[in-house]
């Protein structure tokens, strides 16, 4: 009797030490799964295509700010803001103003893959909302209201614990509420543009 109750406590023993074993093994692997934070980060616009933005407008520059929601493992949901600035060069397309606004509100699904101790490759998807404004003098000559499409992609460089620095490229697909002849919506309302970003992330 004495013999079946030592089997018994060696087996629970054994099985107890297993499952916090297993368990340490998970918590240790999900620390090594790279998480993001926060993102500040510079934006270098570019307009391409046939609309107003690539076609009447130089590019000037902006900035973006990022925060994650709550990292699942590999998996971020990160809400966001960016503001782009270009300045008019063609007011026959683009109108009287002197600057052209772009203000955009998103929420981005990414997915982090490490490369490995020092750098992570980063895919991402987002939809947000644009506002589209027209300056002059601080006074608004129009607004626009944008719905957007923004798959990206980054180069993270892991600097010191979680500070990285990262490089990256995205693909705006801006769908402008417009009111204009048929002939010219697509112009004035599918607005593309191809942004080089350059940050950090925490």
């Amino acid at each position: 009797m004495a013999k079946s109750y030592f089997i018994i406590f060696l087996l629970t023993f054994c099985t107890v030490t297993w499952a916090q074993n297993e368990e340490q093994s998970k918590l240790e692997e999900q620390s090594k799964i790279p998480k993001e934070y926060f993102r500040l980060y510079y934006i270098f616009p570019n307009g391409i295509g046939d609309n107003v933005i690539a076609k009447a407008n130089k590019p000037v520059g902006g900035i973006g700010l990022g925060i994650n929601f709550t990292p699942i493992n590999r998996i971020h949901i990160i809400g966001g803001v960016e503001f782009i600035q270009y300045n008019i060069s063609d007011k026959s397309l683009a109108g009287n103003g002197k600057r052209t606004n772009l203000s955009q509100l998103y929420l981005m699904g990414m997915y982090k893959i490490s490369l490995g101790r020092k750098f992570e490759l980063d895919p991402g998807i987002s939809l947000g909302y644009m506002s589209i404004k027209q300056i002059k003098n601080s006074r608004s000559f129009g607004k626009q209201d944008a719905f957007c499409v923004t798959p990206s992609l980054t180069v993270d460089f892991i600097a010191i614990d979680n500070l990285r620095f990262f490089v990256g490229v995205n693909y705006c697909l801006a769908f402008a509420k417009t009111n204009t002849h048929p002939e010219y919506k697509k112009f004035f309302g599918q607005l593309q543009m191809l942004n080089i970003t350059t940050g950090i992330k925490l």
